[in-house]
């Protein structure tokens, strides 16, 4: 299963970015959980507290 967090308002994305001293690649990956330490755990969990959706693809393309 592949799993990302969508977060649109770029207000909230830069903020990430300037707390974790990041670029927005760096914040990108993390999103994409293609990234997986403690920082990019810390990202996406202020993301989500930041208006972000977490999605799931299911192997037959069903977003849950």
């Amino acid at each position: 299963m592949k799993q990302f967090i969508k977060l649109e308002d770029r207000e909230a994305r830069a903020k990430i970015c300037k707390t974790y001293g990041v670029t927005t690649q760096a914040l990108c990956f993390a999103l994409n959980f293609k990234r997986n330490s403690k920082t990019a755990t810390a990202m996406r969990k202020m993301a989500l507290e930041n208006g972000g959706t977490l999605y799931v693809e299911s192997k037959n393309n069903k977003t849950l």
